[in-house]
């Protein structure tokens, strides 16, 4: 994956995109507590306003923010876009830069997952209001200041399921293994169809899809999948279906597996919840910002990030770093996938190589900011084991 690179656009005036979706660099948000995406009809036959919480960072200047539709878990029975662990994920990733949405879909406490061969509409509902909640946000993209073409959906557990169906399920013929749907198409609601259901990519998070087949292309939206090795309400075996499928069909798909991990281990209140939750946010944070940079951030480099070489990647313990001759001294950071600052060191203006040792940190992925006056640049390197 080629690296990212930042752009110093004046002196004293840095627009840092790579920065901005690694690293929280808004710690303060902006929220909207409650709104109405939509409505639709539940399972006693009774209309029901679609609600969201939506999160952005406080004074953000940029004009168009990458939205993440997160959603609940909770079998498609029960659970609220106000469960902890969701209000925690949504707002960290709102402060690294992001737009999110935080929804709530129809539920339906008779579904059972495991015996509903003849009525899966709880699925399907979820599927729909997710659709809707797609074409909600990219209908007022003024008004959220949304960028429509960087849109992600994503949950846990069910909420990862219904991602998973908004994103592949765009077929009549892929609604088979979903009986009693109403409508009885992929689509649902009627509302604002004009923008499209389209999804740049997708969470899944200790979920999968019952129909793998609808995986059809190395085009559809890319995949983050993650779970857990001890997850018994969804077996990993049965999650894995995913990745066989689209490795298959050459669909770009980054896994993580929780070694000793039970369902959605973040879970607040769960053993080691919020070391399980910082490892879900680097994993989120590592699969979006290529598919994010790769749009926002441009290709032109200048000043400093034209001459930069840092090898080998991946390394083992040493970085080597050849700079351009500027006549500055030039800073050289290394950063966690969580915005923590490892090591710092400065060149000085007349070196044009420099040796980082990084023996005692553990394998993974790294930051390395290079700033000096003449520009600044960010390289993603990853340690390897």
């Amino acid at each position: 994956m080629r690296s990212i690179l930042l752009l110093l656009l004046l002196r004293g005036s840095i627009v840092v995109y790579g920065q901005r979706f690694i690293t929280d660099e808004y710690p303060v948000l902006d929220s909207l507590i409650g709104g109405v995406y939509g409505e639709a009809i539940d399972y006693q036959s009774n209309s029901q306003d679609l609600l969201f919480d939506f999160y952005e960072p406080a004074n953000d200047t940029l004009a168009k923010r990458p939205l993440l539709i997160y959603m609940h878990g909770g079998g498609f029975t029960s659970g609220s876009r106000t469960y902890p662990s969701v209000q925690m994920l949504s707002r960290r990733m709102a402060s690294k830069g992001y737009a999110v949405a935080n929804i709530d879909y129809r539920l339906d406490p008779r579904f059972e997952l495991y015996n509903s061969n003849t009525d899966r509409r709880a699925m399907t509902d979820a599927m729909h209001d997710a659709k809707q909640a797609i074409r909600y946000f990219k209908t007022n993209a003024n008004t959220y200041r949304i960028d429509t073409s960087l849109v992600f959906i994503g949950g846990e557990s069910a909420g990862a399921m219904t991602a998973m169906m908004a994103s592949f399920i765009d077929k009549p013929a892929e609604m088979e293994s979903y009986p009693m749907a109403e409508p009885n198409d992929p689509v649902g609601s009627s509302a604002n169809l004009q923008v499209g259901n389209g999804v740049k990519g997708t969470l899944c998070l200790c979920g999968w899809l019952l129909d793998t087949l609808a995986i059809e292309q190395p085009s559809d939206p890319a995949i983050l999948w993650a779970h857990g090795t001890d997850d018994d309400f969804i077996p990993i075996e049965l999650a894995f279906s995913v990745v066989l499928r689209a490795v298959h069909v050459g669909l770009p798909i980054q896994t993580k597996v929780y070694e000793g991990g039970v369902h959605c281990p973040w879970y607040f209140g769960n053993p080691n919840w919020e070391t399980y939750l910082d490892s879900t946010v680097m994993e989120i944070t590592n699969f979006l910002y290529p598919l994010v940079n790769d749009a926002v951030v441009s290709t032109a480099e200048v000043g400093l990030g034209t001459g930069v070489s840092i090898y080998p990647n991946p390394f083992a313990s040493r970085l080597h770093i050849d700079l351009p001759t500027t006549g500055f001294k030039t800073r050289l950071a290394v950063f966690s996938a969580f915005g923590r600052l490892l090591q710092e060191t400065y060149s000085r203006p007349t070196e044009n190589s420099i040796t980082i040792d990084l023996t005692g940190v553990s394998p993974g992925v790294y930051f390395v900011l290079l700033q000096n006056e003449s520009g600044k640049a960010v390289r993603k390197v990853v340690k390897g084991r």
